[in-house]
């Protein structure tokens, strides 16, 4: 009988929508060793890391948090939570932390041992290792400089398993850690038990999110997953959902620039030569997977800094003469707000900028939209104004609020109510961030970055 470890993903962002309850519970009922939750994503945006904003409503995380640390305090299991708070701030894990305290008292649970990582990185850091090496992009366009640090409010790196190792090594029960690498999460306890290192990176992969390595598309529902020396098998808690090897295939897929390959830091995870194989009726195995060590040991650095304060304005054209004239009268609504407020100065950076979105037209896909005659109906304008001020944003979009209603243009029927507002006002959006620092840095200890501390809960 090989050797097998298995563990639970019932959600892919912790808070992010609370964990569907029926599959967890069947899910509880297989012969768990650990239980682990991702609670964070760069894709929300950069307002949540910049701002130390909390991702997900309080009432969300609470309710996951109690499912999975009872499941895990009442089986005597170990549970991991990575990116905690969503952007993975030392506030985030922080209150995570208080949470998990809160939930110990409230149900009596046994005294347990936590360990709290943080992953926020000090900016004097950063610009003393600029002044004896350079720092290169990963996805930013040059390499970090001063200026860019200048402009960044907060950077968290993001910590692959040796933290984890580390944490488990001095004994905890309970993790909380702040920003993570989301395969490391359920990673790092199948390599610290000597499991193949490709094999434990792809099951992180696959788990990751959760219910979305199935078929049908389901979120928030619980897979168990299992690894072997010689493979990993995931299976579904959902009675109507299935793991299939395309279903497996594809999510493996997923977030990726390459199709077999995923870097962490350390190395490279190479599912080139993996086979998978339907095993039951809603399992699937596979096999394989690679694992590349990386000469040196770099981890992800992700930082954002505040553009300005956001005013919006939401409205429809449904006159077909209109809509043929659409992009002539907002350069026109453009070109008159600058002319009524000549003393600003418009464009990125600048007093402030407006941003049209047009739903129906090219609104997802902006400039990059190849249909470039849309054949909708009625189009939704949104429009978006970031200033340095939340007053100068205020104004200007009220501004193109009354332009928008008043439009001329060619072949025009009526003299008025061109657009439609959803309601005569303007929002107030969240302060507008963005992502400032998105490097990677060498580090000599896989610790240096994620100070580790434990202590002792419900004690």
């Amino acid at each position: 009988m090989p050797r097998m470890m298995t563990t639970l993903s019932a959600t892919g962002a912790l808070g992010h929508e609370p964990i569907h309850r029926d599959s967890f519970f069947e899910g509880i009922k297989q012969p768990l060793d650990f239980i682990g939750a991702d609670a964070g994503s760069g894709d929300s945006g950069p307002f949540f890391l910049g701002a130390d904003a909390p991702m997900n409503p309080r009432e969300w995380e609470e309710h996951d948090l109690e499912l999975l640390l009872c499941a895990a305090r009442e089986r005597k299991i170990p549970m991991i939570i990575g990116s905690a708070g969503g952007a993975g701030t030392t506030r985030g894990v922080d209150d995570y932390i208080q949470i998990i305290r809160e939930l110990t008292a409230r149900h009596r649970l046994e005294p347990f041992r936590l360990a709290r990582i943080t992953s926020e990185v000090p900016l004097d850091y950063l610009r003393e290792r600029m002044q004896t090496e350079q720092i290169k992009p990963l996805g930013a366009a040059t390499p970090l400089t001063p200026e860019l640090l200048d402009r960044t409010s907060r950077v968290v790196a993001m910590m692959g398993v040796e933290p984890y190792f580390k944490a488990f090594d001095l004994g905890a029960d309970v993790v909380i850690a702040g920003r993570s690498c989301d395969d490391a999460i359920y990673a790092s306890l199948p390599l610290r038990a000597g499991f193949p290192k490709g094999l434990s990176f792809h099951l992180g992969k696959t788990l990751e999110c959760a219910s979305l390595v199935g078929t049908p598309s389901m979120a928030k529902e619980t897979i168990v997953g299992r690894i072997t020396d010689e493979y990993v098998e995931l299976e579904p808690m959902h009675p109507a959902q299935r793991c299939t090897p395309e279903s497996v295939a594809g999510h493996s897929l997923y977030e990726r620039a390459h199709p077999y390959r995923q870097a962490y830091p350390g190395g490279v995870l190479d599912t080139g030569g993996t086979t998978y194989e339907q095993v039951s009726e809603r399992a699937t195995r596979y096999w394989g997977s690679q694992f590349v060590e990386d000469a040196e040991y770099r981890v992800k650095l992700e930082g954002a800094g505040l553009v300005g304060f956001r005013a919006l304005t939401i409205g429809a054209v449904r006159d077909p003469i209109a809509i043929d004239s659409l992009d002539w009268v907002l350069d026109a609504v453009r070109q008159r707000t600058r002319e009524q407020y000549s003393q600003l100065m418009e464009g990125p950076g600048q007093d402030y900028q407006i941003v049209f979105h047009q739903y129906g037209k090219n609104g997802v896909m902006g400039p990059l939209e190849p249909v470039k005659q849309s054949l909708a109906h009625e189009i939704c304008i949104v429009t978006e104004v970031v200033a340095r001020t939340q007053e100068i944003a205020d104004l200007v979009a009220r501004f193109t609020l009354y332009r928008l209603l008043f439009p001329t243009f060619a072949g025009q029927k009526a003299t008025a109510g061109g657009i439609a507002m959803l309601r005569d006002e303007v929002l107030q959006g969240q302060p507008s961030y963005r992502w400032t620092v998105d490097h990677l840095l060498p580090i000599a200890d896989p610790l240096a970055l994620f100070p580790i501390t434990i202590e002792e809960i419900g004690a």
